[in-house]
């Protein structure tokens, strides 16, 4: 048995491939501004710092008097499993949806990047972290 390409199938996954070396690639210079002129960067461009997402929240959620812990760089459990509902911050909104739609965060309600599994917690509750996950949420 035979597993050559076809023609349309090879240029497919030439494309594939070009495009995934190509996504890979950046730059570490800035443009010096109003000048076509690139200036060295103290660091390479596409790495940033790790966003502490969870820090305002928490605090947020723990001012309105519920038990908020931070858990990592991404994750707050309000009050104990299984009845506390856990926050789970993706990447960026686009990642969050992303999870929801492939089955990733089955049942969690999507606010801006953060991925809120409800558990057992009441409507009261829901209330209030939806109030601070929507802060410097655009849209």
């Amino acid at each position: 048995m035979s597993t050559k390409l076809t023609s349309p199938a090879r240029t497919l996954v030439l494309c594939a491939l070009a495009t995934a070396a190509l996504a890979g690639c950046g730059s570490s210079f800035k443009a010096v501004a109003g000048s076509g002129v690139p200036a060295a960067s103290s660091k390479p461009l596409g790495y940033g710092v790790v966003d502490q997402a969870p820090l305002p929240h928490t605090k947020c959620i723990r001012a309105a008097g519920l038990p908020a812990v931070r858990i990592g760089l991404t994750k707050i459990q309000v009050g104990s499993l299984p009845a506390g509902p856990t926050i789970i911050f993706a990447p960026d909104p686009n990642a969050a949806e992303a999870d929801q739609i492939e089955g990733k965060a089955p049942g969690a309600e999507i606010i801006g990047a953060a991925e809120l599994f409800v558990h057992q917690a009441s409507d009261s509750e829901l209330t209030t972290i939806a109030g601070c996950l929507d802060q410097g949420v655009a849209g």
